[in-house]
């Protein structure tokens, strides 16, 4: 059985994590039957709660390192990405694998310390958005392989919230990143912000052969991208319904095997991106996106 604490209860994806790894969604019975959450660390009391009366979560941290010699493994679902390096780099120290939720970090340095640390240590890691192991997005991404050469342009778009108290535009638009890193390939080139209002973000992202946009919208909620070939177009909504299954199914499998969905560079890049985009948004100038490189 591995033995799973959760830091960062106030985040939706603590509840849906903890009851599928519980056996309290009954979709998915059987599926998680070695899993099982038993701590969590949160700020906020209400969520913690709700977590032991809701998803049999056993016991509540009064900090996180606090669940150190009780968990096999952590996932770090903190709303807001500044806590979690911090949340994490006890663990990975301690040999522990992770699943660190989106955003990965709100900094490339802070990103790139924690994964060179987990790639000392051996230690898989995993994580993200969950709208980069969407069944449709994999299809997408999939064609997009498929016809790298061919690729003319392509589009992706995704809703934003550019005011919050979770780091404004860095807690919501990890996931038009990662979707669009997954699908067009992780070394894109250059980033520039064309408009910034009301609406939202419209981003122009260079390739070395191509061009694609980044639509970062403000009031809906819908998700979707398109790729443009010689050959023709393919276009796909994303659906979310299997987004938490998929995200605890990836982690699942990182503890059962000890190997990594993806490389630590893919889970970082994201990152990269996100501060050349935030910096072009403020200057409205092409920006060099920094490849990740972990040594």
């Amino acid at each position: 059985m591995f033995r799973i604490g959760i830091l960062g209860s106030e985040n939706s994806h603590a509840m849906a994590f903890s009851k599928m790894f519980n056996g309290i969604d009954k979709n998915y019975e059987g599926e998680f039957d070695d899993m099982c959450v038993v701590g969590t660390f949160g700020t906020d009391d209400a969520s913690n709660k709700a977590l032991i009366e809701q998803a049999g979560v056993q016991f509540i941290a009064d900090k996180p390192e606090d669940l150190l010699g009780h968990v096999d493994a952590v996932m770090v679902t903190a709303r807001d990405g500044k806590y979690h390096a911090e949340y994490a780099r006890p663990f990975i120290e301690a040999g522990l694998p992770a699943f660190i939720d989106k955003p990965f970090t709100r900094d490339s340095a802070e990103a790139l310390a924690l994964v060179k640390l987990a790639k000392e240590k051996n230690i898989p890691l995993c994580g993200g958005s969950s709208l980069k192991v969407c069944m449709e997005t994999e299809r997408l991404a999939a064609y997009a392989a498929k016809n790298r050469d061919a690729i003319l342009t392509g589009s992706v778009y995704a809703p934003v919230n550019m005011v919050n108290e979770y780091g404004d535009f860095w807690f919501y638009a990890d996931h038009l990143a990662e979707i669009s890193l997954a699908v067009f390939g992780w070394d894109p080139k250059w980033v520039q912000a064309l408009v910034r209002n009301d609406k939202g973000v419209t981003a122009l992202v260079g390739y070395e052969n191509y061009n694609i946009s980044n639509h970062f919208c403000e009031g809906m909620y819908q998700y979707g991208g398109t790729v443009v070939t010689k050959g023709g177009i393919h276009t796909q909504t994303i659906g979310l319904d299997d987004a938490y299954p998929n995200e605890c199914r990836v982690f699942a499998r990182m503890l059962r095997t000890g190997k990594m969905h993806g490389t630590y560079e893919q889970l970082i890049q994201p990152v990269y991106y996100m501060e050349a985009l935030f910096r072009s948004m403020q200057t409205g100038e092409k920006v060099e996106v920094a490849q990740a490189i972990v040594d």
